[in-house]
């Protein structure tokens, strides 16, 4: 939809088109949580990790303007978090999920996770997301996850900032609950069928 109007050349349409795609979505926002990514640009072999104030600014109105739609997003750019954790707070609409692309590294993950622990209620911020392409990746990425916020909840109960049993009820709230309530899911009890 979004392409079409550029290639209008009318300006107010381009405005207009993605606030209608919204508007639509916002009809139905008790059942539909609109999940995005941010933050990668694309270079001519790779993607580089980039996203001015500007564009966090632009966020922040959209979200704002549709109050009845959930937005969801995954950051690829570190630097972006603070900002996101911010509108966390202050958009009641507006939650972040795991690490993705260029933070999908164990300093940057710590980092991550470290300052959402800081800054987000759990009730606003997802513990792992996976865009895998095959369930051996999505695996790994598993196993990194955890083993970065076994880390990072370690030196939050060093700190004293989490007892161990804190630290433990705050894992299960952003890995098991707080998924389960912002995309609506309940995980069904007994064997899979298969």
């Amino acid at each position: 939809m979004f392409a079409i109007c550029r290639a209008s050349g009318t300006r107010n349409v381009e405005r207009l088109a993605p606030e209608a795609f919204l508007s639509a979505l916002e009809k139905r926002g008790d059942e539909i949580l609109f999940q995005f990514s941010l933050g990668a640009e694309p270079l001519p072999f790779e993607t580089a990790s980039r996203i001015s104030q500007r564009t966090l600014a632009q966020l922040a109105q959209i979200v704002a303007r549709h109050p009845k739609l959930r937005f969801q997003c995954f950051v690829s750019s570190r630097h972006a978090n603070q900002t996101l954790c911010t509108l966390c707070r202050e958009l009641p609409n507006f939650s972040v999920a795991g690490f993705w692309w260029h933070n999908f590294f164990p300093a940057a993950i710590r980092h991550v996770l470290a300052e959402r622990l800081d800054m987000v209620p759990v009730n606003k911020q997802v513990g792992f997301f996976s865009d895998a392409y095959v369930v051996e990746w999505s695996y790994a990425k598993t196993v990194m996850v955890r083993k970065q916020m076994a880390q990072v909840f370690a030196e939050k109960v060093a700190q004293g900032q989490y007892t161990f049993d804190e630290a433990l009820h705050v894992a299960r709230e952003i890995l098991y609950e707080t998924p389960q309530s912002l995309c609506r899911m309940t995980p069904t009890a007994g064997k899979a069928k298969g």
